[in-house]
This record gives C-alpha cells, sequence and structure tokens, in this order.
C-alpha cells in the first residue's frame, strides 16, 4: 500500500480522475442535447424526421459502446480522411451513446407529462413551441431526473473504454502506473474506489437535484375538516 503514498502516483491518479469526470460531463451534456433532439424527433409528425430518430437510437443502442468507439477512432478516419484527437473523439461517441439513452428517457418523460396540461397551454392561446418549452419540458426534467440520474453515472463508468482508444483517463493512468511499479492489488484497489467515490457523489447530487424539483408538489393541502355543527 505504500505505493499509494507516492506523489506521482497520487499525481498521476488524480489526472486521471479528472480527465473521467471531464469527458463524462462532456458527454452527459451532448447527451441530453443529442436525446432531446431525438426524442422530438421520433415523435415528430413529419416522417423523415421520425424515421432518422428512430434509426439514430436503434443503431446507438443496439450496438456496443466499445464498438462505437473504435469504429469513430480507427474506421471513420479512413472514410473521411480526417482524424481527430482521442479525446475529441470519445467525447463524441460517448455522447452519441448516451444520447440514444437519453432519448428514450426524455420520450417517455414527455409523454408521462399529463394531457390536461397541453389542453390549458392550448386553451392559453400558447403555440406547440412555448407549450413545449415552458410547460412539457419543464414537468419532464422533473419526471426524467431519476432516470438521468443513473444515466450519468453509467456514463462514468462507461468512460472507462476511452482508454481503449489512447485517453489517459483513470483506467489507463492505472494500468500505466501498474507497468512501473509492479502493484497490481493497491492501484486498482484505489481505482475501483475512485469509482465508486465518484458514482456515490453522483448519486447524491442528483438526489439534491430531484429533491428540489420535487420540493413545490410535496405539499398536499389537506381539506378542512367540517364536525357534525357545520362549522371547522
Amino acid at each position: 500500500m505504500d505505493v499509494l503514498l507516492n506523489p506521482d502516483v497520487l499525481r498521476s491518479l488524480w489526472e486521471g480522475t479528472r480527465i473521467s469526470l471531464v469527458l463524462s460531463v462532456f458527454a452527459a451534456a451532448g447527451g441530453l442535447v443529442l436525446g432531446v433532439i431525438a426524442a422530438l424527433a421520433k415523435s415528430s409528425g413529419i416522417k423523415p424526421l421520425r424515421l432518422l430518430g428512430v434509426a439514430y437510437i436503434e443503431v446507438f443502442r443496439g450496438t456496443p459502446l466499445l464498438v462505437q468507439l473504435f469504429f469513430l477512432y480507427f474506421a471513420l478516419p479512413q472514410i473521411t480522411h480526417v482524424v481527430l484527437p482521442a479525446f475529441t473523439t470519445a467525447i463524441i461517441g460517448l455522447s452519441l451513446f448516451a444520447g440514444a439513452y437519453t432519448a428514450e428517457i426524455v420520450r417517455g418523460s414527455l409523454n408521462a407529462v399529463p394531457s390536461g396540461q397541453r389542453e390549458a397551454a392550448s386553451a392559453l392561446g400558447m403555440n406547440a413551441t412555448q407549450t413545449l418549452f415552458d410547460v412539457l419540458l419543464p414537468q419532464a426534467t422533473r419526471i426524467a431526473m431519476p432516470a438521468l440520474g443513473n444515466q450519468f453515472i453509467g456514463l462514468l463508468k462507461d468512460s472507462s473504454l476511452a482508454s481503449v482508444i489512447t485517453v489517459t483517463e483513470l483506467l489507463l493512468a492505472t494500468r500505466g502506473l501498474v507497468s512501473v511499479t509492479y502493484q497490481p492489488v493497491a492501484l486498482y484497489a484505489a481505482t475501483g474506489l475512485i469509482y465508486f467515490l465518484l458514482s456515490n457523489l453522483a448519486s447524491r447530487l442528483f438526489a439534491l437535484i430531484e429533491y428540489r424539483y420535487n420540493r413545490p408538489y410535496r405539499g398536499v393541502t389537506e381539506r378542512p375538516q367540517i364536525n357534525a355543527g357545520g362549522t371547522e
């Protein structure tokens, strides 16, 4: 365990952790944007948009993330003759992968909003765009928050696959340290603990966000009790 007291080892682990976090945050943000767009496309009444949304979701949900990263990093440059840095490729790959799952979360949350909300917005004279952004999405966000939290935690752990395209995130940094120090037990145990702590921290953060979103809905007004004499 003395290896974990080495400043160079701690510095490498911290740098790998930082890269894993940056990857996860950027991919989650990109996946959220792609997910909203894909969800709206899949729910669209315009057939080409709907087919495009369905195709995107099915392809990226139906193939392994590892294969997608290999294709983007090794195969796509041979087709487009454009070579992107490994870190950029990892963010794009993770975003596309996360976006496909986020799309179904968003679509399900939008469908869970009571239809009366749409009717009320229409009665107030709101157009489709106003109804979506001012009425439906805010309520759908509250409904989707637990699933989005789980999605981010999964993405945080999936970011370790970026190591296969030479991104020096936490796992690859650990593998490099093991090859130098020959201390796999201590280093991989420390890496597992870091992932556990990050996942636990993210879970608590999303639980707090969920609590704040749900706070206006927690108070249930009770009807006043009427006694036999007709007074409260």
